[in-house]
């Protein structure tokens, strides 16, 4: 009797590490799927929001405010751009 309690006990660890495997292997597989669809779903979304962005455009006319700081850089590289552009000419 004693060594049919042993055989059994073998028998029920055995089949546990079996299911522990089974649900190891079940879990790993529905990460995995998670990991693929979500990699597909980025890659169309990417692809969404590029699109947006190349049909959508830009508004040119709508420049935003300068401070006065930056209008002044702007004439200083505007009048830099003019000195080189005449100097590269004669």
């Amino acid at each position: 009797m004693k060594l049919f309690k042993v055989l059994l006990a073998l028998a029920a660890l055995l089949f546990v590490v079996w299911g522990a495997f089974a649900l190891f292997g079940l879990l790993a597989g529905l990460v995995g799927a998670l990991v693929k669809w979500l990699v597909v779903l980025g890659v169309i979304a990417l692809a969404g929001v590029g699109a947006y962005k190349l049909l959508s455009g830009t508004d040119e006319a709508v420049l935003p405010e300068l401070t006065p700081a930056e209008a002044e850089m702007l004439k200083a590289e505007r009048m830099l751009a003019e000195i080189r552009q005449k100097q590269l000419t004669k």
